[in-house]
Parts: structure tokens; C-alpha cells; sequence
């Protein structure tokens, strides 16, 4: 021990041991809140590209993987010729599943991110195997495609929503830490 140390050297050396924990409680916390998610593009993920007639239609599904509950369904519809968008079309999507009622939306323009998509927001009841048939009009002509769509079930509560569910037991924490330091130092503990 050195001779030269004083009373507030001990309280410094206490203050850094109290605080260093705190510290680490904090970084933790900034780095689970600081997570990257998967960034998906507008229309999610290409479920399938078929050809009909005169176009190439591409199915995007979000989120990926897809679940069952609130989904989107995008389409682009691309001139097979040049590949350039085509923007005048009225799509209908119909999902289908044995045993389960057909479920109909039309995708819309308005609805999608990507004013070069038609979307559709559906809720899918259930998992397993989904028929999906989706129909492009287009002046007088009109052409479907067809595919199935895997759906997986729902994710469970606590993994959807936990942020949420931790955000107050964080803050509370947080507020706690807060007034303990400040009547520390109203006390006399200096940091």
C-alpha cells in the first residue's frame, strides 16, 4: 500500500468498482438493442418467376421465412420482350389450401413500397402447403400462373414481441441505477 494514498483515493478506487459493473450492464444492453435485422428488399423474398403470355410474372413473399398470419404478397409484372415493367395490369391473388376457404385479395400499386410492385396484405390462417394462383389482366388479355407457397407456422409470442416485453423491465432497471447514484453522491460518494 502506498503512504501517500488518502481517504479519497479508497473512495475513487470503491466509486470504479461499483461503476466499472454498471458499465458493463450498459454495454450489454446497448449491444442487444443494437442488433442488425435482415433487410429484405421491398417486395421480400422471390417465391417463384413464371412466364405467361407476354409477360414474366415474379412472386415476392414477406416476411421470410413465410409464417402464417398477416403476410404481404408482391408481384411484378415485366414485358417478356424488353423486360420493362408493366404498370396498367389488374392482378388477383387467390391462396388455396385443402380443407381451408380460398382466401382472394387484388394487389394494388398503392399498397407496395416499390410503385413497381402490386401488393396485397393477407392473413393466412394456417401452415403447410399454400396453392397460390395469381391472374394478370391486362386490356383484353388475361394469364395466370400458378404455384404453392410453403407456410411456416407462427412464431411464438415471446420471440415476436420480445423488446417489447423487455423494454420496461430495462428502464425500470435504469431508473433504479439512477436515483441510487444520485443519493450516492448527495451522500458524499464522489466519482
Amino acid at each position: 500500500m502506498d503512504c501517500f494514498s488518502t481517504d479519497a483515493d479508497a473512495r475513487d478506487d470503491g466509486a470504479l468498482g461499483v461503476l466499472r459493473p454498471l458499465l458493463l450492464l450498459s454495454l450489454a444492453a446497448i449491444a442487444v438493442f443494437a442488433q442488425s435485422y435482415t433487410v429484405l428488399a421491398d417486395g421480400g423474398v422471390v417465391q417463384m418467376q413464371r412466364s405467361a403470355g407476354p409477360f414474366v410474372i415474379t412472386v415476392f413473399t414477406a416476411p421470410a421465412p413465410l409464417r402464417s398470419g398477416p403476410v404481404e404478397i408482391s408481384i411484378m409484372i415485366q414485358d417478356r420482350n424488353n423486360q420493362q415493367p408493366v404498370l396498367d395490369a389488374k392482378i388477383t391473388i387467390i391462396l388455396q389450401k385443402e380443407g381451408c376457404q380460398a382466401i382472394k385479395s387484388e394487389a394494388r400499386r398503392e399498397l407496395s413500397k416499390n410503385k413497381l410492385l402490386y401488393a396485397a396484405l393477407l392473413s393466412i390462417p394456417g401452415d403447410g402447403p399454400w396453392a397460390i394462383e395469381a391472374t394478370v389482366v391486362r386490356n383484353t388479355e388475361e394469364h395466370r400462373i400458378n404455384g404453392v407457397l410453403t407456410v411456416a407456422p407462427p412464431r411464438p409470442f415471446l420471440l415476436t414481441y420480445w423488446w417489447a416485453l423487455a423494454l420496461p423491465p430495462v428502464t425500470i432497471g435504469l431508473f433504479v441505477i439512477n436515483q441510487w447514484l444520485k443519493r450516492r453522491l448527495k451522500t458524499g460518494w464522489k466519482i
